[in-house]
């Protein structure tokens, strides 16, 4: 039989309960540390098989994660939403480290969700670095510019400017170093990636980066709905009738990643530029099309990933795959 294992996250500490089939509940606590994940995995042993349940925590959780797949556990990373949700259908109102680790121990129980696939952490953090060095770079130009056209000192402009070439010389050798590593741990799928008209080398790392092991989505509805690209519902009152949208509860970098892309596919992708097309004609504003042809684009992702074969038009791969 197995056991069920909620883990609270926080920086400092692994708070721990373990729902056996008895109904029966053992609680640990061990420090949020290698030695810490070591002693919870010694601790576990005595449990049998575990699966295990957690929250996305930012970073915190991360390291424990890669500590319990390289240790071949079974484990499960909730989104916080997912987690919400599943306390409101209970009307939980206590809100303690204790209470949520059993908390997601139930949910384990009671949902039996599939154990997840481990994202490349190393990766995408070097990703997320380059993005935010992009959107520093963004803000000093914007300044750059603005006291261009205003009367500033000249010391003003001469901190700017440095500061720009330093934070553009160091997003340089960052896009440099993502690219060689995943040229040595995953050349296959970013040759994949950039048989898709749109998507170039730097879009195909930064995306590779973001996603992880495609594997983790069974189908590339789970995949959409993960970018949050899937469509929003408006189902009271007098909103019945109000225009779809799309549910913003996914990733919120995927999107922004897949923006630029779909931008560039309307132009060289037949399958994008078609569906753009197609849309527009029925009436929808351009900006629903563009963001349906993002969804696409993310469903023609998953069909060359997961097929390992490359783009080609006169293949509906993404229909092929989940749709």
């Amino acid at each position: 039989m197995t056991s069920y294992v909620g883990i609270d996250v926080s920086k400092r500490y692994l708070d721990v309960a373990v729902l056996l089939a008895t109904a029966e509940v053992k609680r640990h606590r061990v420090e949020n540390t290698k030695a810490g994940h070591d002693l919870l995995l010694g601790w576990l042993m005595d449990f049998g098989v575990c699966h295990i349940v957690l929250e996305a925590t930012g970073s915190y959780h991360q390291g424990l994660v890669a500590h319990l797949h390289n240790q071949k556990q079974a484990v499960t990373v909730l989104n916080p939403r997912q987690a919400n949700a599943y306390a409101k259908s209970l009307n939980r109102r206590n809100k303690t480290d204790a209470v949520d680790a059993l908390l997601l121990a139930s949910y384990g129980r009671e949902r039996s969700p599939q154990p997840g696939l481990i994202n490349n952490n190393v990766q995408q953090s070097l990703a997320r670095e380059i993005e935010a060095l992009t959107e520093d770079i963004t803000r000093l130009k914007n300044r750059l510019e603005a006291v261009g056209h205003g009367e500033s000192h000249a010391e003003v402009l001469a901190s700017l400017r440095p500061r720009i070439e330093t934070l553009q010389e160091e997003k340089k050798q960052l896009e440099k170093q993502l690219e060689q590593d995943l040229k040595d741990q995953q050349s296959e799928q970013l040759a994949l990636l950039e048989s898709i008209p749109g998507i170039g080398r730097l879009s195909a790392c930064m995306l590779l980066a973001e996603l992880g092991d495609i594997q983790r989505f069974e189908s590339s509805h789970r995949l959409v709905a993960f970018a949050g690209l899937n469509p929003g519902r408006f189902e009271s009152g007098t909103s019945i009738h109000k225009q779809a949208v799309i549910s913003r509860q996914g990733s919120a970098r995927l999107r922004h990643l897949l923006y630029m892309p779909a931008v560039t596919g309307l132009r060289f992708n037949p399958r994008l530029k078609d569906f753009f097309h197609r849309l527009t004609a029925k009436g929808k504003p351009k900006m629903v099309a563009l963001t349906a042809c993002m969804a696409k684009l993310l469903r023609i992702i998953f069909g060359v990933l997961t097929s390992g074969k490359p783009f080609n038009a006169s293949q509906a791969l993404d229909i092929q795959h989940g749709i």
